[in-house]
């Protein structure tokens, strides 16, 4: 009888905690922050930083030009690894000419690391201290939450897909 008892309480101890995970969980998990467009997690972050309606501005029009820069580069870079490839599976191929393209390659990549720190950086600015504390404590959640679920080498581990798997839409009690 006392098993039974211990039995029964610990499924309820379990029920109750799956309830209260359930119910402290963040929405949107896996999808960027501030997206393309600023779809659904862009709102909630909006309405958790309570951006003023110049912020807003702001950070849209710096979204812009920063989308036409990446737009650019991904240009540019898939131009030079398209002659890359074709350089490479030539026989005949100027040696010079594939090194002088793997630098440019190298050299651009370079380039766009430090411009991604330098607008970081300067977006960062938009914000007010408490936005940016509280910026913060939404990455580091979301990197714990990332780094609990992935696998090595950022593939999606096995409780990550048994969590997926078992996900059900909205609604679902119905």
């Amino acid at each position: 009888m006392r098993s039974k008892e211990l039995a029964i309480l610990l499924m309820v101890i379990l029920a109750g905690s799956l309830l209260a995970a359930g119910l402290h969980a963040q929405p949107m998990f896996g999808r960027r922050m501030m997206g393309h467009g600023g779809g659904a997690g862009y709102q909630l972050l909006k309405d958790a930083l309570q951006l003023t309606p110049e912020q807003e501005k702001k950070l849209e029009e710096f979204r812009k030009a920063r989308l036409e820069e990446a737009r650019a580069h991904r240009e540019k870079m898939a131009r030079l690894r398209d002659e890359f490839r074709k350089l490479v599976e030539d026989p005949k191929a100027d040696e010079k000419k594939i090194d002088s393209l793997i630098d440019e390659m190298s050299k651009l990549r370079a380039e766009r690391m430090k411009a991604m720190f330098r607008n970081r950086k300067e977006w960062e600015k938009i914000l007010t201290p408490e936005q940016l504390q509280k910026l913060e404590e939404y990455r580091k959640d979301f990197r714990l939450r990332r780094d609990l679920l992935m696998g090595p080498r950022g593939r999606m581990g096995a409780r990550a897909m048994m969590l997926m798997r078992h996900r059900r839409p909205l609604g679902w009690w119905w």
